[in-house]
């Protein structure tokens, strides 16, 4: 099985284009599209087989495509939730104790940790000076494919200066009522692999919007 992620503008007929290329090598098992913004689009696709990469090329020769990110590592099901009523239960859980929320920033870290360790395997060549903006604006889409976020607003990685290393804001994160435990986690655990440091995460919230700017803190 493949898990393919594209980024791609907000046209009609992008998908059956799409889905054109793909149909010639493999099927597809299930289809998710989520809508960032009223410009761009996240597709997710799981396949039943790997694509070569002249496929991959043709999907990225495309008018319209932005990023296209495979791998045969990465099989995953969609689960389908109701996001309200994933954020009722979440708040009773935080309510009812501190060990709840150190267990959801946990499990958002470990999920981190395996989304980036496996975005960094992947068998298609990223090239070197982009592998660490790639794989970081992938990890965090996967937030919106799992419905765990609804849109990003902005994604910046910058290791050449002093003081934060990254900033990310994202739009109404599932748990933003409930403290961001697993958003906080998932982000922390990203860039222990892809930075390879621990490093202090700041959150500013300004209604649905989230702003963190990253810092590293030391060398693991």
């Amino acid at each position: 099985m493949t898990l393919l992620v594209i980024k791609t503008a907000n046209r009609r007929g992008m998908l059956h284009e799409i889905s054109g290329i793909i149909k010639d090598y493999t099927s597809i098992e299930w289809v998710f599209v989520s809508i960032p913004s009223e410009t761009e689009r996240v597709i997710a696709m799981r396949l039943s087989d790997s694509l070569p990469i002249s496929a991959l090329d043709k999907l990225r020769s495309i008018n319209g495509v932005h990023d296209v990110w495979a791998s045969h590592e990465a099989p995953m099901e969609l689960v389908g939730f109701d996001k309200e009523i994933l954020r009722s239960i979440l708040m009773r859980m935080v309510q009812s104790g501190g060990e709840v929320h150190a267990f959801l920033t946990k499990l958002g870290y470990e999920m981190g940790l395996s989304m980036a360790s496996t975005m960094l395997r992947t068998k298609y060549e990223i090239p070197a000076n982009a592998a660490m903006n790639k794989v970081l604006e992938t990890a965090i889409n996967m937030l919106v494919v799992m419905n765990l976020a609804r849109s990003i607003e902005n994604i910046n990685l910058n290791l050449e200066r002093d003081g934060n290393v990254a900033s990310i804001s994202l739009i109404e994160p599932f748990d933003l009522d409930a403290g961001l435990p697993f958003t906080r986690g998932y982000i922390l655990g990203l860039m222990k692999i892809l930075l390879k440091c621990d490093c202090n995460l700041d959150a500013i919230i300004n209604k649905s919007k989230v702003n963190f700017y990253i810092k590293s803190n030391k060398s693991a």
